[in-house]
């Protein structure tokens, strides 16, 4: 009840206090009535800030951070009007899709616009669902804040407050905390239309689950029409990465409460673009409704990535990113950073923490290799590529989840090997966030110095060589640094496509030709326009289902100079689609070959060392000599426990285990039973390290039983002890001991030991045999 009672407290106060405030400053103050739904709109009111100038613009966002595509949220607006304070309706010129000039408005007080559902609009548009707008009367509401929220010209800087009238028992799922809730009305408050536009918000009856992680509460919430995905399911899924993606940040988050806000889409209504998009305190996701286990691996990786964003860009950003110009925005050259090292880090964090294998996250690293050399453009510049992502590179936008996450993994592996593994990327950050953080960002052109400063000189030169300049990642010659082998396949030659940006076209359910900046030859001999709708390719008709296999078909069967057919529609001078069929010769070009990454069966130590250090939470790596087979890996066993009284070699010991190894014992309790006492390596230290550090101890093996089964071993070990060099042993007994060969090494998954007793002698066969009587000589 206390807990409860002080909550109530503070909100009383925080509301008190944002009153106070606002009579005090000069604000936006928006409200929006969730109950009153016209033909599938929403009416937005504002009470206008202060205005000294006659004359002003009014704008929606044209392009917002994350997408970093035009949108032009305010095609959707209609009915624009703004009002004196006695309620005379002002001029008001509409210029374009996104600006409105408003005449005498410094005798404006209020202003009212209508805003159209995006998620089922019949306008053509190139808004993502992840950052479109529901309104569902009754059902659900997906209130993402560019499409229903403006500001006017040099006025972005001024707090924004936001009342939302909702159906009762409705709930706001949002990254936000608000100044006040009741069953009918919420109320929020930002500091600044930038943090206004990273909140999203969802209304519709509660499916929510809270996870504790670290210093913050997450909150899971999912719209599910069909009840196929529960939150409760999707809490449980994230749970585990979350609490380890806290270790792997140092223990603590950069915020209090975070969102993951989840629409599951019906898959007979649901758009075909699909996915989610990143907040500093929240992500939003739009997926087709499919059975929750289905959908459950894929959402977990992609929320390991949405999740870290709450490093970049919420605790570290450029001014770029501090102050983004919604609508002629000057981007920031380090994409590197903010999607790059995300993407990387979500992966990162699973390997470590045992969530996928050593080998799963190779395959990752080489898929992200491979969609690199085969997509994008290799040599170019990644701070080119970052500051004309909305433009001339358009095209190349894909590559920061590609390059941009080798970049980190290859940044890492450079700062481990220069610190002798005191010093990774993540460590890097956090003391770049000491200096900077959520309200200090970091001057664009002054980044790499920062980092260098801070690190080494060799990371300097990294940065300018291989992400602002042509040069391709050393990649074979870093893997090499911890022992993974770096294969690639020979270059071969495929049909060309064209090299035309694809995309989706959304009205008519198609693909699209969205860009022809990087046409090559055959796309200009086959006379591809911007707009053009995809049909068939050689008499198959190409859908969303299958126009990826259609494609890679062509590429892998069609032969140089084979007639090549392309049905497509265009439009017309009056804006009506008309079928062509486009046609030339096919053209092969050289598609690199596959590269596979896999770790060395015969790697040294040096290698095995900071390979672990990169891939491990905890590392600690085992002498190659101990562990290259059953015997080596007994014989260091005995021998690391072994000896005069003192400290032990523990790092050798824990190196013998894997990560999730148990060591029990049977042992008598007070009423003479035998029990089973379990524990980690790690308790086996904490338990045992005092006695070692006043007795001596040496514990030697009398004989074994193997059974092995390719990659499997099962050891009965017969064992004594003593604890004075060459005295009489005090103890017998069995360890019997599972083993496993991975990674081509030895490890002990498990022991259990028991001792020796009248009623439970040491079997006659794990004892060394006594020897046999010497032959007669012979008879002369």
């Amino acid at each position: 009840m206390i807990k409860h009672l002080r909550r109530g407290l503070f909100g009383l106060m925080a509301l008190m206090i944002a009153t106070t405030a606002l009579a005090q400053t000069n604000s936006y103050r928006y409200s929006l009535d969730l109950t009153r739904v016209k033909d599938d709109q929403l009416q937005v009111e504002l009470q206008t800030p202060a205005i000294s100038q006659s004359s002003i613009r009014f704008y929606m966002p044209k392009i917002i951070p994350g997408t970093y595509s035009v949108s032009d949220y305010g095609k959707f607006v209609t009915e624009l009007k703004a009002y004196t304070k006695k309620g005379k309706e002002l001029p008001v010129k509409r210029l374009d899709d996104n600006s409105w000039e408003i005449s005498k408005a410094n005798q404006m007080t209020r202003m009212s616009y209508w805003v159209e559902d995006i998620f089922d609009t019949q306008q053509e548009h190139g808004i993502y669902m992840m950052s479109a707008t529901n309104i569902e009367e009754g059902v659900n509401f997906v209130i993402h804040t560019p499409g229903f929220f403006g500001y006017f010209e040099n006025m972005k800087e001024i707090p924004f407050e936001l009342s939302i009238t909702k159906p009762e028992a409705f709930y706001g799922s949002t990254g936000l905390i608000p100044v006040s809730s009741t069953p009918t009305q919420d109320v929020y408050r930002t500091g600044d239309y930038d943090l206004l536009m990273d909140s999203p918000l969802m209304y519709n009856l509660p499916d929510t689950t809270f996870i504790n992680v670290a210093n913050a509460r997450v909150l899971v919430s999912v719209h599910s029409p069909n009840k196929q995905v529960t939150s409760a399911f999707l809490a449980q899924q994230f749970d585990k990465l979350l609490q380890a993606t806290a270790q792997y940040l140092g223990g603590k988050l950069p915020v209090e409460k975070y969102a993951f806000i989840l629409y599951f889409a019906e898959p007979g209504k649901a758009q075909p673009a699909q996915g989610a998009l990143e907040h500093n305190t929240s992500s939003f996701y739009y997926i087709s409704e499919y059975p929750q286990m289905m959908l459950a691996p894929s959402l977990v990786d992609i929320a390991a990535h949405e999740f870290f964003h709450i490093v970049t860009p919420l605790t570290l950003h450029s001014e770029e990113i501090a102050n983004f110009n919604f609508n002629e925005p000057i981007l920031s050259r380090h994409l590197w950073l903010y999607e790059g090292v995300t993407e990387y880090a979500s992966d990162h964090v699973q390997v470590r923490y045992n969530h996928i294998s050593p080998a799963q996250f190779l395959d990752k690293l080489a898929e992200k290799i491979n969609n690199n050399r085969s997509q994008y453009n290799d040599t170019l510049p990644f701070t080119e590529l970052s500051q004309k992502a909305a433009a001339e590179h358009e095209s190349q936008y894909g590559n920061v989840y590609e390059k941009g996450a080798v970049i980190a993994a290859m940044l890492d592996i450079r700062l481990l090997e220069l610190s002798n593994g005191q010093l990774d990327l993540q460590k890097l950050l956090r003391r770049l966030s000491q200096k900077y953080g959520i309200n200090k960002p970091f001057k664009d052109e002054a980044l790499f110095g920062e980092l260098e400063e801070m690190s080494y000189p060799e990371i300097g030169d990294f940065l300018r060589t291989y992400v602002a300049g042509p040069s391709p990642l050393p990649l074979q010659e870093y893997l090499q640094k911890v022992g993974i082998v770096y294969e690639q396949q020979p270059d071969r030659q495929v049909a060309t496509f064209g090299k035309v940006n694809l995309g989706f076209n959304q009205e008519q359910m198609r693909l699209e030709v969205s860009g022809t900046s990087d046409m090559n030859a055959f796309g200009q001999a086959m006379g591809y326009q911007k707009g053009d709708l995809l049909i068939s390719l050689q008499g198959q008709e190409l859908t969303p289902a299958t126009a990826q296999a259609i494609i890679q078909g062509y590429s892998a069967n069609t032969k140089a100079g084979d007639k090549v057919e392309m049905l497509i529609a265009r439009k017309n001078e009056q804006g009506e689609y008309q079928q062509m069929t486009l046609s030339a010769p096919a053209q092969t070009v050289t598609s690199p070959g596959t590269v596979s990454l896999r770790m060395a069966e015969k790697a040294t130590y040096e290698q095995l060392r900071l390979r672990n250090q990169w891939l491990q939470a905890n590392p600690n790596t085992a002498r190659p000599e101990d562990v290259e087979s059953i015997d080596a890996l007994l014989k260091t066993l005995y021998g690391v426990i072994s000896g005069p009284a003192g400290e032990r070699n523990w790092e050798r010991f824990h190196a013998l285990f894997t990560p999730h190894a148990r060591m029990s014992a049977m042992a008598r309790n007070k009423s003479g039973q035998q029990l089973l006492v379990s524990m980690t390596p790690q308790e086996y230290q904490q338990k045992n390290a005092p006695f070692f550090m006043e007795s001596g101890f040496w514990e030697e093996e009398l004989g074994r039983q193997v059974v092995q089964f390719g990659e499997l071993a099962s050891v009965m070990s017969a064992y004594h002890f003593r604890t004075q060099e060459g005295g009489e042993p005090q103890q017998r007994g069995v360890n019997s001991i599972q083993l496993v060969k991975e990674q081509g090494r030895w490890w002990i998954a498990n022991i259990i030991w028991n001792t020796e007793r009248e009623d439970n002698p040491i079997p006659a066969n794990l004892l060394p045999q006594p020897p046999k009587e010497a032959s007669k000589k012979a008879k002369k």
